[in-house]
């Protein structure tokens, strides 16, 4: 059963965050990632906005919503993500290499949390020296993106207009998985 997470209490809310923020502080070790060619974005951000269903696991915690993509006539991606029910999550900047907090829920204002999404969307919307292809085809690729605890694996598939409509996100030391489906475009 879906539940959205306005409807989650906030007990297992800061139970999930305080979670994966011990999690995250054990992924600090990590070592730097070898450094492979320069790779396109993942993703390429467009003047129209681009909405995606956004779905994230937990270990057993579950929480979707959507994912609005736009980059600005000056190159700023603004990254939102709202509940169904209109509850905005976060908003996100990337401006060149500059990751920007421009609002976010309080239980996800966690510095190792804001970290890992931050490495998630830059390797996403902006060219990578940090992943690597591990398998490539015409309709799917997969790439990976540190080691240990800070591993982050990307899997692209189902392309169409030249981004893939479903990318999934593990994150498998710390059981996390985000998954992106694109909706139809909307004008603006």
């Amino acid at each position: 059963m879906i539940r959205s997470l306005q409807y989650v209490s906030r007990a297992k809310l800061l139970l999930f965050t305080g979670l994966l923020g011990m999690l995250l502080c054990l992924s600090s070790c990590a070592s730097k990632a070898e450094q492979s060619p320069t790779l396109p974005p993942m993703i390429e951000a467009r003047a129209t906005s681009e909405r995606y269903n956004m779905q994230l696991d937990f270990m057993k915690h579950h929480f979707s919503g959507m994912l609005i993509v736009r980059q600005l006539p000056d190159n700023e991606i603004r990254i939102l993500a709202t509940t169904y029910f209109g509850l905005s999550l976060f908003d996100f900047s990337l401006h060149g290499e500059t990751f920007m907090v421009n609002s976010c829920i309080e239980p996800m204002k966690k510095e190792k949390v804001l970290k890992l999404l931050e490495g998630d969307f830059k390797n996403l919307f902006l060219s990578s020296s940090r992943a690597r292809v591990k398998e490539k085809s015409t309709t799917f690729e997969k790439r990976i993106s540190g080691k240990g605890f800070g591993k982050s694996v990307y899997t692209l598939s189902e392309y169409a207009d030249g981004n893939p409509t479903r990318v999934l996100i593990k994150h498998p030391w710390i059981r996390l998985k985000i998954q992106l489906d694109r909706l139809s475009s909307i004008d603006n």
